[in-house]
């Protein structure tokens, strides 16, 4: 077995097959809840999170690991004598990487090491298939964390929601940005700078927004890979996924699957993109 071994939490939506694959990869579940149901997060999909908020008339709320989660997966390990890198949803997102370092300090002894992904999905998933395929080649985990911190940096998330109300409920915008926007029906453009939601447009309707996006991700033509992702409209993903696909005919382009917990601060309706700058 590695020496080397990897935990990604939820919102990364690891595939279960490259789960399986692996025996030194593992999940770490944030949980999402409404009323006084809770789930962890790969129990409950989107479709049926926002039936349930519906139905109960009730917001779904979310919940980071708790310090023993990361405790039963990372403890055993220790005592084996692994080492441990921890791949975070970005840190202004959740915090799930402050806890990873808080079990870290209580635990590790210097063996674990936690990456803030500053980004989210498929992001997550292409950093740990990287710091898999380093430790399969006995690279040190310092070496295996230098690389992930330089893919961080390169890598760029951008966000359109369909509605501003769970964003608002999330405490992620203000109430009088929701209202602003529902009435005039702004679709805002969002990305991730320094982990965090930030707005770089403001636009009238979504296929605008769409092109506004598209737009902004032609400044980038030397790509990894380009992650393309949504939230129950699987018609509007695919046209996304095409129109990707013709602009960026020799590059990658991948799922990115977005899970309950996300859903739940984003809304239905989401369109998304996550891609990475060659290094």
């Amino acid at each position: 077995m590695s020496q080397i071994h990897i935990v990604v939490d939820s919102i990364g939506q690891v595939p279960d097959e490259m789960l399986a694959g692996h025996p030194n990869l593992h999940v770490v579940a944030l949980k999402v809840r409404v009323g006084d149901q809770e789930w962890r997060e790969n129990e409950i999909s989107t479709k049926e999170l926002f039936q349930i908020s519906q139905e109960t008339k009730q917001h779904p709320k979310t919940s980071q690991p708790a310090p023993g989660d990361f405790i039963e997966v990372c403890q055993p390990l220790i005592k084996a004598g692994k080492e441990i890198i921890i791949i975070s949803v970005s840190g202004g997102l959740s915090g799930t990487a402050e806890g990873a370092r808080s079990v870290a300090k209580m635990i590790g002894g210097g063996n674990i090491h936690v990456i803030d992904s500053g980004t989210a999905s498929v992001g997550m998933v292409q950093m740990a298939k990287t710091a898999l395929k380093m430790a399969l080649v006995n690279c040190s985990a310092r070496d295996i964390v230098e690389r992930l911190e330089t893919i961080v940096k390169a890598t760029h998330t951008f966000l359109i929601p369909d509605t501003l109300e769970y964003l608002y409920k999330g405490g992620r915008i203000g109430g009088a940005s929701a209202l602003f926007g529902s009435i005039l029906q702004i679709r805002p453009l969002l990305y991730l700078v320094d982990g965090r939601v930030a707005v770089m447009d403001k636009v009238r309707t979504k296929q605008r927004v769409v092109n506004r996006m598209l737009d902004e991700l032609k400044k980038y033509q030397n790509l990894e890979y380009i992650g393309v992702g949504h939230i129950d409209v699987p018609e509007e993903g695919e046209a996304l996924r095409k129109r990707i696909q013709e602009m960026y005919p020799e590059t990658l382009i991948l799922p990115a699957k977005i899970g309950s917990v996300l859903g739940a601060h984003l809304g239905p309706g989401l369109l998304g993109l996550v891609f990475q700058e060659k290094i």
